[in-house]
């Protein structure tokens, strides 16, 4: 980051830099995260375990799969009555129809806000690193910024 003055109009200020601020302000410590890395470890390391033995390979698959379309697809959606779909057939289906495939519930009142998304294992992200992102992210929005020129350069 720069040590010179930028100019931000009030919109880039309340809109962009000042929300970033406070939020780097609040930011999680290290001690915090450590604490909510252990309490959802130690919960939900038991549930896992439960599950693993439990299930065969043919069931985790099927898991991972649509019930539409049979494709493995890492995000999938559930809608209020608990079937789960991917999203793209959610959305073939409900401009057909207004009815869920699998219980013919009422789709007509579920709009894609209301959904609940399952997504991978792999898509999720540590609070230290979203915050790190975030705060490369505010850096690069600054300097992008114009620089502030002193008046006394141009009066020579």
């Amino acid at each position: 980051m720069s040590v010179y003055e930028r100019r931000a109009s009030l919109k880039e200020f309340y809109g962009v830099i000042f929300p970033s601020l406070l939020q780097l302000q609040k930011g999680i410590t290290e001690l915090e995260d450590r604490k909510q890395m252990e309490v959802c470890t130690s919960k939900y390391s038991r549930e896992d375990e439960c599950d693993r033995g439990e299930k065969s390979g043919i069931d985790v698959e099927r898991e991972d799969e649509c019930g539409i379309c049979m494709e493995m697809n890492p995000k999938f959606v559930l809608p209020d009555c608990n079937h789960s779909m991917c999203l793209k057939c959610f959305r073939d289906w409900r401009e057909r129809s207004q009815s869920c495939p699998f219980c013919r519930d009422s789709l007509k009142r579920t709009n894609s806000g209301d959904l609940w998304i399952f997504t991978d294992s792999s898509e999720i992200v540590d609070l230290p690193s979203i915050l790190r992102e975030n705060c490369r992210r505010l850096f690069m929005y600054i300097d992008k910024l114009p620089l502030i020129v002193p008046d006394h350069l141009y009066s020579m």
